[in-house]
């Protein structure tokens, strides 16, 4: 399964560029589908800031989200990491007291906030204190209205970044860096590039108990820790969510040590409907093979059960998450170290999952020997972390059995 996206670049008056703008698409065809703004924003937000990440682990470049009005009173935009982001507003919102308040909000928790296709007016004049970015789409509005608007509230506007957007012509990038224009885009500069990648694919059946869960009257925390733990996207996904949420609202940018319970207590009840409001509802898609997720439940289990058999660390959870994440790589087609560089893991899932060492890398590792059937070397793993050679098959079968027992309802 793929996602798709469409980058357009956006440019300073040298002409570097300094971030990109991000454009739902669903093939790679260069076009906005047929669908509501709502149903993009989220399902761009649950493909590339929770599926995978958003560009390479170094790349730390700044995105442009479209947002509708309802999404942002309903605080979908704060789950995005606030120093990669700018949160566009678009042009169809209303300027209410909810939608005033939200900004606020946004603009408290450290977001970039930009209007999108802006018409001169008073209509967002409370907004503007709290306003980093105003877009004026110069195809539409005429030259003379956007530059009456820019002298006129030259005081309010000094703090504030304009930016024109559809800019076709040299001519045209010319005149509105003379009347003040700080950033650029359009196809002089750039047209938008569609890029194609790999995607997680979560169990349609855990995501459906995962929202009814979630909004039944007194969640179960066991329930939610359990439909979370069979699932290896949505394992992947409440983590970055919950590192989004910490950073933006603590500035901490991970934390460690942390199972899928201490997520699922810390984000709370409300957080976690505005979770599964993202990342549930815009992945139902059709699969037509699973067979590497079965793998990594049976690998997850069969690395729980071997530490509660041989560690005295209490690392079972760690371990669990190990072999739930050890195919990651080969899933989304990324470097696991780019991968857990998204996540926060503790020190010794990482060492494990990266380095291949640590006191939890025997585990997956004498998983994958059982797997390709290397009998004496998985003999050898399992001596030197003190299981009994009898015990590698029983608790294989048992992980097997635990994830057979699953309603994976798309075939293998």
């Amino acid at each position: 399964m793929y996602s798709f996206v469409a980058r357009q670049a956006i440019f300073d008056k040298q002409l570097n560029t300094v971030g990109y703008e991000l454009l739902f698409r669903n093939s790679m065809d260069n076009r906005f589908p047929d669908i509501p703004a709502e149903q993009a924003t989220t399902q761009l937000i649950e493909e590339q800031f929770l599926s995978a990440p958003v560009g390479r682990k170094n790349d730390n470049s700044t995105v442009y989200v479209n947002f509708p009005y309802q999404l942002l009173i309903e605080g979908v935009a704060e789950t995005l990491p606030s120093n990669r982001v700018v949160i566009e507003v678009l042009e169809d919102a209303e300027p209410d007291k909810k939608l005033l308040e939200a900004v606020k909000r946004m603009h408290h928790m450290g977001f970039r906030i930009a209007l999108d296709d802006f018409e001169p007016g008073h209509q967002w004049d409370a907004f503007i204190p709290y306003v980093n970015v105003i877009k004026f789409d110069i195809g539409r509005t005429p030259r003379e209205a956007i530059g009456d608007y820019i002298l006129a509230n030259r005081e309010i506007l000094r703090h504030t970044v304009l930016l024109a957007e559809k800019v076709e012509t040299y001519e045209e990038f010319e005149y509105f860096k003379k009347l003040g224009f700080h950033l650029f885009q359009g196809y002089f500069f750039s047209k938008p590039v569609v890029t194609k990648r790999n995607k997680l694919v979560q169990n349609r059946a855990f995501a459906l108990k995962l929202m009814q869960e979630v909004n039944v009257e007194s969640p179960n925390l066991n329930k939610i820790e359990e439909l979370l733990k069979r699932d290896v996207s949505l394992s992947f996904k409440i983590m970055r969510y919950a590192q989004n949420i910490l950073y933006n609202t603590r500035g901490i940018n991970g934390f460690r040590n942390q199972s899928l319970r201490d997520i699922v207590v810390y984000l709370g009840i409300s957080e976690m409907r505005r979770f599964v409001l993202v990342a549930c509802l815009t992945s139902f898609e059709d699969v037509t093979n699973t067979e590497i997720y079965y793998l990594s439940l049976i690998r997850a289990k069969f690395c729980e059960l071997v530490a509660a058999r041989t560690s005295a660390n209490n690392n079972n959870n760690d371990a669990f998450m190990v072999g739930l994440f050890s195919l990651l790589d080969v899933i989304l087609n990324l470097p696991l170290a780019e991968l857990m560089a998204q996540i926060a893991v503790s020190p010794d899932v990482a060492n494990a999952l990266e380095t291949d060492s640590g006191e939890l890398f025997p585990y997956v590792h004498l998983a994958r020997l059982y797997e390709q059937r290397m009998w004496d070397e998985a003999n050898a793993v399992a001596e030197q972390i003190g299981l009994p050679i009898s015990a590698i098959s029983e608790l294989m079968n048992q992980a097997t059995k635990w994830a057979d027992e699953l309603p994976i309802t798309l075939s293998r």
